[in-house]
C-alpha cells in the first residue's frame, strides 16, 4: 500500500505558514506580498515534481500532473491559500498540501494517474475584497459577469484592477478573458478540508465526509445618524447610528439563540464613521452572516432581521438602509463521490455538513464534487490556535490516493 509523508507536509504547511503580511500572525490576503510568495513557493513545489504550472487573470494557480499526456477531463483536488487576518496555519492551505503530496507519492513511485490530475490554488476565497466567499472560485465557473467582478471593491476601496496591479504578478495578462474557463472543463473535482468546528472531535473520528454545505447569506446593512460633539449635545436631541447598530447586533445574537442548533447569525464586522472618542457616530455599517441547512429558514431570518432593522429608523430617529443581500441556497455534494469515498472505508469516519462556505460548494455548480473533512482540535479556525494534527493528513492521504489509480 501506498503511504504519504507526514514530514514533507508539514514542511510544506510551515512554509506557507510563514509568508505573511504581519510579523508573528499568519495574514496573507490575496494579492498581498505574502500571497505572492506563497504562490511562487507552491509553484516552484509543484515544477519539481513535473506539473505543468498556470495561472489564470484572477489569481487561482492550476498545476497539471498528466505524465501520460492523456486526453482526458482532469480531476481537480486543492482548496485556497488566502487567509483571514490572524488566521490559522491549516484552513486551506490543508487542502493545497494534501494534494501536493498525492501527486508527490504518485511522482516518486513513478505511477501514472487514470486521468489528468490537476491541484487547485484558488484565490479570494476568504472574501477579503468584496465580503463574498470563495471569489476565485465564482471566476472560475463563471458566476458573475466581468462588469460585477470589477464592481466588488476592498475595506480600502480597491477593485480587483488595482489589486491586481499593486500584486505585479499580473504584468501581461489581461483580466476577464478566461472568466468561466472551468465551466464543462473538470470530471470532479475533491476538497480536502479541516472541519473548522468541533463535531469530528467530540465524536471521536478521524475523518468526515461531507455531505454538503449550509445555506449561507450575508446582509450589508448602513444606519445613518447626524455627527455632533460628544460633549456639548443634550442626549434627547441625539441621533445615534452607533446605538441603533448596537440594538441590531443584539437582536441578531438573540435570533440566533432562537434558532439554536438549526441556524447561525453574526455580526463580525461594524465600520463606525468618523470614529472618533468625542463625536457622535454619524454612519454604522455592519454585515450581518446567517447560515442554515434549510434554504427556508434561513430566508425566514432574513426577512425578519430586515424588519427589525428598518424598525429602528423611528425608535433612534436615524436612517436604514439595506445596501445589499447576497445569499447562496444549500448545496448538496454529489450522491456517487459521496459513495465513492465512503467506499473508501476510511477508519472511523462519519458524515456531517459543513457551516462554513467553501470553493468546494461552488464547483458543485459545475462539476461533480466532493469534500472530506479532518478534525479541528478544539473546534478552532481563523485564529492561531487553529490546529490539525499530520496524522489526520497521513490518513486521508493514504485513502485518497485509492481514487486517482487503478
Amino acid at each position: 500500500m501506498l503511504k504519504s509523508n507526514p514530514e514533507r507536509m508539514q514542511e510544506r504547511l510551515n512554509r506557507i505558514a510563514g509568508f505573511t503580511e504581519e510579523e508573528n500572525k499568519i495574514t496573507r490576503r490575496t494579492y498581498s506580498k505574502a500571497w505572492v510568495e506563497a504562490i511562487k513557493y507552491v509553484k516552484k513545489e509543484m515544477e519539481a515534481m513535473e506539473i505543468k504550472v498556470r495561472m489564470d487573470s484572477f489569481g487561482n494557480v492550476i498545476g497539471q500532473y498528466n505524465p501520460e499526456g492523456l486526453i482526458k477531463k482532469p480531476v481537480g483536488i486543492g482548496s485556497h491559500i488566502d487567509s483571514v487576518q490572524n488566521a490559522g496555519a491549516y484552513d486551506g492551505v490543508a487542502g493545497i498540501v494534501v494534494g501536493m503530496e498525492l501527486v508527490s507519492v504518485m511522482h516518486e513511485n513513478s505511477i501514472k494517474p487514470e486521468v489528468p490530475v490537476e491541484i487547485l490554488v484558488t484565490a479570494d476565497e476568504e472574501g477579503a475584497i468584496c465580503q463574498r466567499g470563495y471569489f476565485g472560485a465564482r471566476f472560475m465557473a463563471g458566476d458573475m459577469e466581468v462588469e460585477e467582478l470589477l464592481s466588488y471593491t476592498d475595506v480600502n476601496g480597491k477593485n480587483l484592477e488595482v489589486l491586481r496591479k499593486e500584486s505585479g504578478i499580473f504584468k501581461d495578462i489581461p483580466f476577464g478573458n478566461d472568466n468561466g474557463w472551468a465551466k464543462n472543463y473538470y470530471d470532479r473535482f475533491y476538497e480536502v478540508h479541516v472541519e473548522q468546528g468541533g463535531v469530528l472531535e467530540s465524536r471521536h473520528c478521524d475523518a468526515g465526509i461531507v455531505k454538503g454545505v449550509v445555506g449561507i447569506g450575508r446582509l450589508f446593512i448602513d444606519f445613518y445618524g447626524e455627527s455632533d460633539h460628544a460633549g456639548p449635545t443634550i442626549m434627547e436631541v441625539r441621533h445615534d447610528s452607533m446605538v441603533a447598530a448596537s440594538d441590531f447586533i443584539l437582536r441578531s445574537w438573540e435570533l440566533g439563540r432562537e434558532y439554536n442548533g438549526r441556524a447561525t447569525t453574526t455580526v463580525g464586522r461594524i465600520q463606525n464613521y468618523p470614529n472618533i472618542h468625542n463625536v457622535i457616530a454619524g454612519k454604522t455599517s455592519v454585515v450581518f452572516d446567517f447560515r442554515s441547512e434549510e434554504d427556508e429558514l434561513a430566508l425566514a431570518i432574513a426577512k425578519e432581521i430586515k424588519e427589525y432593522a428598518l424598525s429602528l429608523k423611528d425608535k433612534y430617529g436615524i436612517g436604514v438602509e439595506i445596501i445589499r443581500e447576497v445569499y447562496t441556497p444549500v448545496k448538496l455534494f454529489s450522491p456517487d463521490l459521496i459513495e465513492t469515498i465512503r467506499e473508501l472505508k476510511i477508519p472511523n469516519s462519519m458524515d456531517l455538513y459543513s457551516w462554513a462556505g467553501h470553493d468546494a460548494k461552488m464547483f458543485a455548480e459545475i462539476t461533480d464534487t466532493a469534500m472530506i473533512f479532518m478534525p479541528s482540535i478544539g473546534g478552532k479556525s481563523h485564529c492561531p490556535e487553529e490546529f490539525t494534527d499530520i496524522k489526520s493528513f497521513q490518513l486521508v492521504c493514504d485513502n485518497l490516493i485509492r481514487l486517482f489509480i487503478s
